[in-house]
């Protein structure tokens, strides 16, 4: 994806060429609007996070605010094309070519060959963008897919069998889009109104499966386990012992796991904020000791992969007979 990347920027290239030839030709002001057509095409085709992509969004005060932004910006960059190409015609006694054709073409054709080296829909699955204002123009939107894809797991009822909701779970989760929905998920689960049973198993039981902690993909998803999990103890009876064998199979992804010190105070508080927990004294012990057993079990993962920094070169020093 990176390398089509760089190709897209070099081919883009094309479309700023066609307004130069243009000007070095002698043309004027009437190609100002083609060119501005072909720039605006090209936009929606590459940037169309930029864009208005529902017919309810272009009917909005705002999209049209947008893309009246868009257009001018583009007719401005056309002007001072054409007057960089005019000046560069007449510094170099170019005659003039009043043939529109060859800059009109040079510029739409950045189009389909820019398009076929580059999908801005597959890139942004995998979080790669054209710049820094695409993926801000992406973020918003990809944040409201996110909070409307987690609707149908909100919707599950708390005593549903594990099987039903470890499906919705995983079709819910595909690998795309995954880590935003499971912080949206995350957000949504926060509230202590809240039960979801059925569904903070199955996260908890999805989060800490080992093909989603081995690929590193999801930031923090066994951090984000432990956020779903909370005080509940049966919740954290299933996620410790998972959790340990884990970090102990895939101590290179410590970093995703809760600190030690979230641990330590978890286990700390020994759950007495759960008005919901009548753990025997025995469960509890276990409990408290798996979570600082994790805890001393990041820590050790957590300094093992830590960057080694250069040791000091040795200092020779001088000898006096």
């Amino acid at each position: 994806m990176v390398n089509r990347l760089r190709t897209l920027k070099v081919l883009a290239v094309l479309l700023y060429i066609g307004p130069l030839v243009a000007g070095m030709s002698g043309l004027g002001p009437s190609m100002i609007a083609p060119f501005v057509g072909i720039f605006v095409v090209w936009l929606m085709v590459l940037r169309p996070e930029q864009w208005p992509s529902t017919p309810e969004e272009w009917l909005s005060r705002h999209a049209w605010g947008a893309a009246l932004t868009q257009v001018l910006s583009q007719t401005l960059l056309v002007c001072v094309l054409l007057a960089v190409g005019r000046g560069l015609g007449a510094v170099a006694d170019i005659p003039p070519r009043p043939e529109p054709i060859l800059p009109l073409a040079l510029s739409f054709l950045a189009i389909p060959f820019c398009r076929m080296f580059w999908d801005s829909g597959e890139a942004a699955k995998i979080g790669v963008f054209l710049d820094a204002e695409a993926e801000a123009a992406h973020a918003p939107r990809a944040a409201s897919h996110a909070a409307s894809a987690i609707v149908p797991l909100l919707n599950l009822a708390d005593d549903m069998a594990d099987s039903l909701t470890t499906d919705a779970v995983a079709k819910v989760m595909e690998p795309a889009g995954a880590e935003l929905r499971l912080k949206a998920l995350v957000a949504a689960l926060s509230h202590p109104d809240r039960s979801h049973a059925a569904l903070r198993r199955a996260l908890v039981l999805w989060a800490t499966e080992p093909e989603i902690v081995a690929s590193g993909e999801l930031n923090g998803v066994m951090a984000s386990a432990f956020d779903i999990a909370g005080s509940n103890a049966d919740l954290l009876r299933l996620y410790v012992p998972r959790a340990l064998a884990l970090i102990g199979a895939f101590g290179n992804q410590a970093k995703g796991f809760p600190t030690p010190e979230r641990l330590r105070n978890s286990a700390a508080q020994a759950f007495a904020g759960d008005p919901n927990q009548d753990l025997p004294a025995d469960l509890r012990k276990d409990l408290h000791e798996g979570l600082l057993a994790l805890a001393r079990a990041i820590e050790a993962a957590l300094a093992a992969h830590a960057p080694v920094e250069d040791a000091p070169m040795p200092q020779a020093q001088s000898q006096t007979a």
